[in-house]
């Protein structure tokens, strides 16, 4: 593993140079990337650029092994800079910005372009004082540099999920898309998911995603706890795992879940969301983008408002949407939330949303 600190010059020699193309409309940001990068023998600054369309034609004139992008630029903003270039070439791209407010909306629309990570620019400016704070980001360049992009030329959203696992119930022929639930809990969410998971057979047409709020530690032992009581395969998600049916993935500590084009899901640890890392509010985003009317949200007991936001995305973009009602929740805070913004489309008792959830499972999504 990296330590982010400068390597010998005999160290950085035997290893080809990282080609780094810096994109900001600040100069004074091209140079404290500059800087910092200055700073590791194992990067060369290739190009340095300041508007979006010179940093798309820069891209494919230079062939860097890695692009810093700014979200705000003139020309083109690095939202549409990222897509043309990654529609054209393949290449590992960061996203470091200093916007500011709908953060979440930024950090999911980077991600879902093809951006690697999200990384705030002005703790950048404290790198010649706080020394971890350069260490840390050389070491995460250092390994998206290293990361498998692929060529996104064909963006075809909601590509139909291959149906994987035991055959459907009788009766069900099996056209129906697999239905893909996203589901946020907190405080009280481990007994309110089993109560959940407990309802739902293992041939069940849908793959289950979870963000659990929960101390460090605990999340393992919550995994064995459901894997071992229910009919449902239920583990830690993993970068790449395939979206199968009757299986419930969990979001891991300190990492967003989402979910790509091809039905696999990422891990990604951009800046935390409102405090939360994971967020329900980016998986809920992604799914909705990537599954629209094959989506269904839920959220459960649980305090604070993580989720509610990204279900009412989820429920506008085709998707059917569950919030846990008062009397069922331990706490109240996520569903309250999420119904007060009319994210919504039911609220329900905790032992009502199993039976719902199946009903929408048998509807046709084509």
């Amino acid at each position: 593993m990296t330590t982010g600190h400068s390597t010998q010059p005999n160290e950085a020699s035997a290893e080809r140079l990282i080609r780094v193309m810096i994109v900001d409309d600040v100069k004074s940001a091209r140079d404290l990337l500059a800087d910092i990068l200055a700073t590791d023998p194992r990067f060369e600054v290739v190009a340095s650029v300041g508007d979006g369309l010179e940093a798309v034609q820069k891209a494919f004139d230079v062939r860097p092994d890695l692009i810093t992008m700014d979200i705000r630029l003139p020309g083109l903003d690095g939202f549409l800079a990222v897509e043309r270039i990654l529609s054209e070439f393949a290449v590992p791209i960061v996203m470091i910005t200093a916007s500011h407010g709908e953060y979440e909306d930024k950090v999911t629309r980077a991600l879902r372009l093809g951006a690697l990570d999200v990384i705030e620019k002005q703790e950048l400016y404290l790198w010649r004082t706080r020394p971890e704070i350069r260490a840390a980001f050389l070491r995460k360049l250092h390994i998206f540099a290293r990361a498998r992009v692929e060529q996104r030329s064909d963006r075809r959203l909601c590509r139909p999920l291959p149906s994987v696992g035991p055959s459907l119930p009788a009766g069900d022929k099996g056209e129906a898309s697999l239905r893909v639930v996203a589901i946020a809990a907190s405080t009280g969410g481990p007994s309110a998911l089993m109560a959940l998971f407990k309802q739902i057979p293992p041939n069940v047409n849908a793959a289950f995603l979870v963000v659990q709020h929960m101390s460090r530690g605990f999340l393992d032992g919550l995994i064995h706890w459901l894997d071992g009581e229910v009919a449902l395969r239920v583990r830690r998600a993993q970068d790449g795992d395939l979206l199968e049916r009757g299986v419930v993935l969990f979001a891991p500590e300190d990492y967003h879940l989402l979910v790509n084009e091809d039905g696999t899901v990422r891990l990604n640890k951009a800046l935390p969301i409102a405090g939360h890392r994971p967020s329900a509010e980016l998986l809920f985003k992604s799914v909705a983008t990537s599954c629209g009317r094959r989506a269904i949200g839920v959220i459960l007991t649980g305090m604070g408002s993580d989720g509610a936001a990204g279900l009412k995305w989820l429920r506008e973009r085709g998707g059917h949407t569950i919030a846990q009602n008062e009397a069922s929740s331990i706490i109240f805070g996520m569903p309250r939330a999420a119904i007060e913004q009319e994210a919504a489309e039911v609220v329900l008792s905790l032992e009502a949303i199993s039976p719902q959830l199946m009903n929408w499972m048998r509807e046709s999504t084509q």
